[in-house]
């Protein structure tokens, strides 16, 4: 225990809880706000996807083992990915 700590009040130490509480759920609430899907929801080959606040792109609706989850930085490597998953299962 520090020196600080022992000199500190009950008073004090609640509200310096109080406030360190309030600061985790303002960043919990942050977090959540830029998860947050934005604009339209684009498709391309039967695949939708959004963007995010970070503006990285998220599939919507996907089975779970489609090779597709994740956060994809550009249309251009979600449409390259896309098109060699479906080559690869036109395969015999």
């Amino acid at each position: 225990m520090s020196l600080r700590e022992f000199y500190r009040s009950e008073g004090e130490a609640r509200y310096l809880a109080q406030r360190a509480e309030e600061r985790k759920e303002k960043a919990e609430s942050i977090a959540t706000s830029n998860a947050m899907l934005v604009g339209e929801i684009r498709e391309y080959k039967g695949v939708s996807y959004q963007m995010n606040q970070y503006g990285n792109y998220i599939c919507l609706d996907l089975p779970p083992l489609s090779g597709l989850e994740g956060a994809f930085t550009s249309t251009q490597i979600l449409h390259s990915i896309i098109d060699k998953l479906q080559k690869d299962e036109s395969k015999p």
